[in-house]
C-alpha cells in the first residue's frame, strides 16, 4: 500500500494537501482525533462529536476505514469501540503528520506565527510526555512556553481560538531570550528543559 508515500508526497504544512488521501475533510477529522487525540478507544457517538462530525457520517466512515485497516473497531456490549490501528507500520508518521497539521501542533503554529515578538514556542508538561511516548492519562490541559517578547496577554489572545476549537484549556508562559538560555537556568526552566518538549513551528515558511 504506497498510502505513507502518498501522504509524504502530498502534505506541506496545512490541512488541504491531506486531503488528497481521505474521501473527505470529515473523514480527515475522525482519523486525526483518533490519531492524535484518543488514548484509548472510544465510542462513536463520542468520536463524532469530538470530530464534529454528524454521528450518521461518522459512522459510514468509520466503516469504510475498518475496510481499509486503517482504524479497528471492537464490540463492547452494545456499545461499537473505535481505535487507531497502530499495527500499521507507518501508524507513527501518520500520526506525527496530522499532530504537525491539522493537530494541534498545526493549530498553535498557526496561531503563534502571526504573532509578533517569538523566537521559539514549545509544548511542554503532560501533552508533551504522552506524544513522546510516555504513559499516563490523557492531559485535560495543555502548557505552552513562549520565547521572546511578547506580552502573555498578547499569546493568550492569540491562542484563544485554539482553546475553543480543541475543547481544552491553554497555559501559556513567556520567557525571555537570556533567561531561556542561561548557562544555570532558574529552576522551573531547568526543570521544563529536562522533560519532553515538542517544538511549534513559529517562523514563517
Amino acid at each position: 500500500m504506497r498510502i505513507l508515500d502518498d501522504i509524504i508526497e502530498n502534505v506541506s504544512t496545512s490541512a488541504p494537501a491531506l486531503l488528497p488521501l481521505f474521501r473527505s475533510d470529515q473523514q480527515l477529522r475522525l482519523v486525526n482525533v483518533l490519531f492524535t487525540e484518543a488514548t484509548e478507544p472510544i465510542a462513536i457517538n463520542e468520536l463524532a462529536q469530538r470530530a464534529n462530525v454528524a454521528q450518521s457520517t461518522a459512522s459510514r466512515e468509520v466503516a469504510r476505514l475498518v475496510e481499509h485497516g486503517i482504524l479497528r473497531t471492537t464490540a463492547v456490549g452494545r456499545n461499537t469501540l473505535v481505535s487507531a490501528n497502530w499495527s500499521l507500520p507507518w501508524a507513527k508518521d501518520l500520526k506525527s503528520i496530522l499532530v504537525q497539521t491539522i493537530g494541534i501542533i498545526g493549530q498553535l503554529s498557526q496561531a503563534l506565527r502571526v504573532v509578533d515578538g517569538i523566537e521559539a514556542a514549545y509544548v511542554y508538561g503532560s501533552w508533551a510526555a504522552r506524544h513522546t511516548g510516555e504513559p499516563g492519562p490523557s492531559p485535560n490541559d495543555l502548557d505552552v512556553a513562549i520565547v521572546g517578547t511578547v506580552p502573555l496577554s498578547r499569546a493568550r489572545a492569540a491562542l484563544r481560538d485554539v482553546e475553543s476549537g480543541q475543547h481544552v484549556e491553554i497555559n501559556p508562559v513567556v520567557v525571555d531570550h537570556d533567561r531561556w538560555n542561561a548557562r544555570k537556568p532558574e529552576p522551573f526552566i531547568k526543570q521544563l528543559k529536562s522533560r519532553p518538549l515538542v517544538a511549534i513551528p513559529v517562523n514563517a515558511q
